[in-house]
């Protein structure tokens, strides 16, 4: 796909960037988040200073990912191990029924 130009605001600043098309939903939806919770720190906690409270902000919400990545990757363990039992199951069925079928 092709690459289209976007001008993003970040905490009062002024951000051009080229992303695919496809992507481009998905970067002003993070942008929308972002600046939602910088404003909620700002009023939360009374930080003033940019840099902080984007620190903070980066803090929460790489924390938020690790923690569904985490969640993710647990229930695909578990969706693996349910998915090899059947595989086992179905192979012990098809031995039965050429066993009875002698």
């Amino acid at each position: 796909m092709s690459d289209v130009s976007v001008k993003v605001e970040i905490a009062g600043g002024f951000y051009p960037l080229k992303v695919k098309l496809e992507d481009e939903t998905n970067v002003k939806q993070a942008v929308e988040l972002i600046n939602k919770k910088i404003s909620e720190f700002e009023k939360t906690y009374g930080v003033k200073d940019k840099k902080d409270v984007l620190a903070m902000v980066t803090l929460q919400i790489v924390s938020e990912l690790f923690k569904e990545k985490n969640a993710t990757q647990n229930e695909l363990s578990t969706l693996k191990d349910i998915l090899n039992d059947v595989k086992e199951q179905l192979a012990q069925h098809q031995i039965n029924i050429k066993n009875t079928e002698k």
